[in-house]
């Protein structure tokens, strides 16, 4: 779970409509989600390879359920771990140590057999899925879990959940920036927004000062702006800030990413910016 500062125009018709817009290309998906322009095809072949030579150990444990071991526990995620209790089964035992190629050499044998990968893709030539490669999350609330640190003031006991989210709500009713839900109270709402919402100038004021609260795990930069591929920054690391962002922001190269967030606050400073909780 992280939390994003996602920075929009001070004035809005719908808070919810404009984080939908500003976060919408950042969601993780694929065809369902994403006409197939915007998706690239993410080949998971060479990992299968690797996994094909790889001695495992197998148990079946109380209950049935398998313990793997012996490997990287990312490889576990693309065994079909069905098939390989049918083979221990099969083979009268509860426990083996092995590697697959010993057992079907044919790599694409060995795939369909014991992967969830059961095809090679059409177009592709690989094994593999067409994914959003922009993709940073797969549910976002306002505040959430972070309720109210953007503003210094974290609020306690409001749970996780917010009335302005990514999940779908048929009770909203947004209106002047104000997300209105069925059955509560509109000062309710706006207790919501106004502990969430914050003017990035301030952010820039607190950041100056060291404040924590004013360094997030991410930072989304305003639609229109640049390629949405160089909008969202973040700390973590997997993805590390392209050059490109760096050059908007006119940070240098060696940037940390504290730096890259004061330098946001400052070309951002007349706009405001609102808290997100999103899972990733």
């Amino acid at each position: 779970m992280g939390l994003a500062y996602v920075i929009i125009p001070t004035a809005f018709a719908s808070l919810q409509a404009a984080l939908d817009e500003t976060l919408a290309p950042f969601k993780r998906g694929g065809p369902d989600e994403f006409s197939r322009d915007k998706l690239a095809f993410d080949d998971v072949t060479e990992a299968l390879r690797k996994i094909h030579r790889t001695k495992f150990e197998f148990d079946i444990a109380d209950g049935a359920g398998l313990r793997i071991g012996g490997a990287d526990p990312e490889c576990a995620y693309h065994l079909d771990t069905d098939a390989i209790r049918a083979f221990l089964k099969g083979r009268g035992v509860r426990s083996w140590s092995g590697s697959f190629v010993d057992v079907d050499h044919d790599f694409d044998a060995f795939t369909r057999r014991f992967t969830k990968w059961k095809n090679r893709d059409a177009e592709a030539g690989g094994y593999g899925q067409w994914l959003n490669p922009l993709d940073r999350w797969d549910w976002w609330d306002l505040g959430g879990r972070f309720d109210g640190v953007i503003t210094g003031s974290r609020r306690s006991g409001t749970g996780d959940s917010s009335m302005i989210s990514s999940g779908p709500n048929s009770g909203r009713d947004t209106m002047g920036g104000v997300s209105r839900a069925l059955g509560v109270k509109p000062s309710e709402i706006e207790a919501e927004i106004e502990a969430n919402v914050e003017l990035v100038s301030a952010l820039l004021d607190a950041a100056c000062r060291g404040d924590e609260y004013a360094f997030p795990t991410a930072v989304v930069l305003p639609i229109g702006v640049c390629s949405d591929e160089f909008r969202w920054l973040d700390a973590l690391g997997w993805r590390p800030t392209p050059p490109e962002a760096k050059a908007i922001l006119t940070v240098p190269d060696d940037a940390s990413f504290r730096e890259i967030l004061i330098a946001a606050y400052e070309r951002f400073s007349t706009f405001a910016a609102a808290g997100v909780a999103y899972h990733f």
